[in-house]
């Protein structure tokens, strides 16, 4: 009777062990759902908010222009819904001459200049939350102008445009009463500010500063997460790994990143010194679903939430379709602003990137600061300030040596300052991320060419070749 009760027990024991073994064997590699457990997050159902202003110029009184690079008291979020309406109608619109265009400008306006790196579809499917059936007559839309008598204009990579039949307000002055925009700079077009003749009637948009703005100074910045930071860390790999973190192996690579591996690399979190944030995960082809815009867009956002870290300001700064073994795609890319300012990294990234592939999440990065303080600087007293940052010796030399490069039989001469004035385009304010801290920037191209100069020494920072 003994022997049999130990035999009994002796295969309880056994079996036991054998169960163990197998869960702590078989369990981190089940599957590929991703291995988390967080509260939940609703889906969003509204992704327009995504769509943001490059800038905004604001004519008032027929001559005085500002420009803003941030949605000023939110008149572009207020508007949305009606400028989607309009938009859906732009393959009835008519085209117009530049003229036309700026002289409607000139009146009473609201300039919203667009992120013309996405496509015109996408900027009516998220605009409108709907799927577009028919293909725009302009591939990107680089502005959107609403006149003083309702009508509304728009600026394409090939024309102009304006929907005479679509005005959808009578009367734009009450969006512009109430601003307090008289102590703000103003901003004159190339020609204007040099009084110099331009026989390439675009340039007539690119609208210059008249004078330094003394808000605009280098900021103190926190990193979001980095790998010396073991609370962030944890943190982190708590959100993307959920209960199952005791499956997860973790180890440093050669550069002090933190790597951590769920199963067999279904899933892996990198954190690099730098702060850069890393989530990869491996498809379920059985799973695969058909790329949508829309239904990948409102994951990539989902994801976001889902992780608990948030920019001061997102924005959709592009989208790209993708293929990764067969599998549709798309590569959403998300800036984001401090004080209302783009962030750019000289090192080529910031922001959000997320791959959705198949309807999954396959790529996660992820990079930004947030503000921290002021940082005080020597006062630059400067009227016409991208005068001086021209007649800068090196930096002038610099602009002519590229500007050579593209135009061999070019002669240097008295006149060229004057060329290289008449030639700048797509002038903007930016911060420039360095690291530790943001320095604020002037941008602007000439030719195939963007500079970014120091906006408080006028000092060439980088450039980069279109």
């Amino acid at each position: 009777m003994k022997e049999s009760l130990k035999s009994l027990l002796l295969a309880s024991l056994t079996g036991l062990l054998i169960v163990l073994v197998g869960v702590l064997w078989f369990e981190p590699a089940q599957g590929n759902a991703t291995p988390k457990e967080t509260e939940k997050v609703y889906p969003i159902s509204d992704v327009s908010y995504l769509i943001d202003v490059e800038f905004v110029n604001i004519i008032a009184d027929g001559d005085q222009i500002k420009t803003f690079f941030y949605d000023v008291a939110d008149l572009f979020s207020r508007l949305k819904p009606q400028l989607a309406v309009s938009l859906l109608n732009l393959n009835d619109a008519e085209e117009i001459d530049v003229q036309a265009y700026y002289a409607a400008r000139r009146s009473n306006s609201i300039e919203f200049c667009l992120n013309d790196r996405l496509s015109t579809t996408t900027l009516l499917s998220v605009l409108s939350n709907s799927d577009i059936l028919f293909t725009p007559k302009v591939d990107h839309l680089k502005s959107i102008m609403i006149s003083a008598d309702g009508i509304v204009f728009f600026r394409g990579d090939d024309g102009y445009y304006t929907l005479k039949n679509q005005p959808i307000f009578t009367d734009i002055t009450e969006y512009l009463d109430y601003l307090d925009i008289a102590d703000d700079i103003v901003y004159s077009t190339v020609y204007e500010q040099f009084n110099i003749e331009l026989s390439d009637a675009v340039r007539y948009d690119t609208l210059l500063p008249t004078a330094i703005e003394t808000d605009f100074k280098p900021i103190a910045v926190n990193f979001e997460t980095t790998a010396d930071n073991e609370s962030a860390v944890l943190l982190l790999a708590n959100r993307v790994f959920g209960s199952r973190l005791n499956f997860v192996r973790r180890f440093f690579d050669v550069n002090n990143s933190i790597v951590m591996l769920y199963g067999y690399g279904e899933q892996a979190l990198k954190v690099s010194t730098d702060g850069m944030l890393t989530v990869s995960n491996k498809i379920n082809q059985r799973n695969a679903t058909e790329a949508n815009l829309l239904t990948d867009l409102k994951l990539a956002i989902d994801t976001i939430a889902d992780y608990n870290l948030v920019a001061d300001r997102l924005y959709l700064e592009s989208v790209e379709l993708i293929d990764k073994d067969g599998i549709a795609g798309y590569t959403f890319s998300f800036g984001y602003k401090i004080n209302g300012y783009q962030v750019h990294s000289i090192a080529g990234f910031s922001g959000i990137q997320i791959d959705i592939v198949g309807g999954q999440v396959q790529l996660y990065k992820r990079l930004h600061k947030s503000y921290a303080q002021t940082l005080q600087t020597d006062e630059v007293v400067q009227t016409l300030p991208i005068f001086a940052i021209v007649n800068k010796q090196s930096n002038y030399d610099r602009i002519i040596a590229n500007y050579i490069n593209n135009h061999p039989d070019f002669l240097v001469d008295g006149r060229s300052f004057v060329k290289i004035l008449a030639s700048l385009e797509n002038f903007k304010m930016l911060y420039i991320d360095t690291g530790d801290r943001l320095i604020p920037a002037y941008s602007f191209t000439v030719e195939n060419v963007r500079y970014y100069f120091d906006a408080t020494n006028f000092s060439l920072i980088e450039e980069e070749i279109s």
